[in-house]
């Protein structure tokens, strides 16, 4: 059966939207974000492990802290890209040769995409006290904000002491 030159024009359209809507943002009210484990990591077997659940955290050159996190989506079916940003809010710090100055740094590249039929992200954010100029008292917090605002969608905070 031969198509007519309308009825290829319809389907090569609806491919082209149906392709598009994967590259598209998703919009920030269908997002929700939840803390799945918080505390203290550990490397074992080169994987990242929670040793101990836990916010307060003893200051000491090497501790590695962070929280694993899922991010979700409602009603989204064809992925699409996250507008998030993934930010560590921290003392003040000048650490050259690690790329860290001011209070806050970035946790991973913002703007996530889902793939087709990915309808979540599982992630971690860990920070790892190495350089002496890290160990510093104080609120360490890891944030997921919508990028472009001070919107956050989840917030962990951790206290480093004894430093």
């Amino acid at each position: 059966m031969k198509r007519s030159r309308l009825g290829r024009t319809f389907v090569v359209a609806s491919a082209a939207l149906a392709f598009s809507a994967c590259d598209g943002e998703i919009a920030p009210e269908d997002i929700s974000a939840s803390v799945r484990s918080a505390g203290r990591f550990t490397l074992e077997s080169g994987q990242w492990f929670l040793s101990e659940e836990t916010t307060r955290i003893a200051c000491a050159p090497g501790t590695l802290f962070g929280v694993e996190y899922q991010v979700e989506t409602e009603g989204i079916r064809f992925g699409g890209v996250l507008p998030l940003e993934f930010r560590w809010i921290h003392p003040e710090l000048a650490v050259p040769s690690k790329k860290l100055w001011g209070t806050e740094t970035s946790a991973r590249p913002p703007n996530p995409e889902l793939a087709w039929g990915e309808t979540s992200l599982v992630a971690r954010a860990l920070w790892r006290l190495e350089h002496p100029e890290e160990l510093k008292n104080g609120r360490y917090e890891f944030v997921i904000r919508v990028v472009g605002t001070r919107e956050v969608l989840l917030s962990q905070a951790f206290a480093v002491e004894g430093c």
